[in-house]
């Protein structure tokens, strides 16, 4: 699937803000409750689904684990994706024993990644961490894996979002984000704009897509 190019302002890689330490964002997030959009997606699943079945999901860019507990906790199996070591440790020592035997995770960047077919890919707030050379080939790779009336969830960020400048993330026009999803039925889609912080604490202007959306 490949998408318009991404708008985004190119600076030296020297020039690049440096946006949290990973560790310390794990830290503030890990005790944090499922994001909306993954909420929206199992509720679809489970409002339909005349009879319990066990599913499958992957959560690309997973942190410390928020959403992939909430998929554990429903009974899903989950392969958990990151970049970040610390993150999966992270999920490996907080598992419920329960749990344990649902869980597969792996330790890769997203242009390395390799996705197999799933029920749901979930990706809350971790696609605008890929490279715009990337991007349409990572899109690709989740479209593909999802099977038919399987959804996606997620978040992309916006053009005016604050961190607009940094070239080595990518963001997307409200056109752009529905040319992404022109294979999907959107279930949900809000796009919000607000003065907020980061995690760690600091002022930043956001502008976010949140997506649930069914594949066609």
């Amino acid at each position: 699937m490949t998408s318009p190019s991404s708008q985004r302002t190119v600076i030296p890689k020297e020039r690049r803000r440096k946006r949290w330490s990973w560790c310390g964002y794990y830290e503030k997030t890990a005790r944090g409750i499922a994001w909306d959009t993954l909420r929206e997606a199992l509720r679809l699943f489970e409002g339909k689904s005349s009879e319990p079945r066990e599913r499958f999901a992957i959560d690309l860019g997973c942190g410390a684990g928020r959403d992939t507990f909430e998929l554990l906790r429903r009974g899903w199996k989950v392969l958990a994706i990151d970049n970040q070591s610390g993150a999966i440790r992270l999920i490996r020592s907080n598992v419920r024993t329960k749990d344990r035997t649902r869980l597969r995770t792996r330790v890769v960047s997203f242009e390395r990644t390799f996705l197999p077919k799933c029920d749901l890919l979930n990706a809350s707030y971790s696609l605008p961490f890929c490279s715009p050379e990337h991007f349409g080939s990572l899109w690709r790779k989740i479209a593909t894996s999802i099977r038919p009336s399987g959804r996606f969830s997620g978040h992309f960020f916006g053009i005016n979002d604050e961190w607009m400048s940094l070239s080595d993330m990518t963001f997307h026009s409200r056109k752009q984000v529905k040319f992404l999803l022109r294979h999907f039925k959107i279930e949900s889609f809000h796009e919000k704009e607000w003065e907020g912080k980061t995690a760690s604490g600091r002022k930043k202007h956001w502008h976010v897509f949140s997506v649930v959306a069914r594949k066609l």
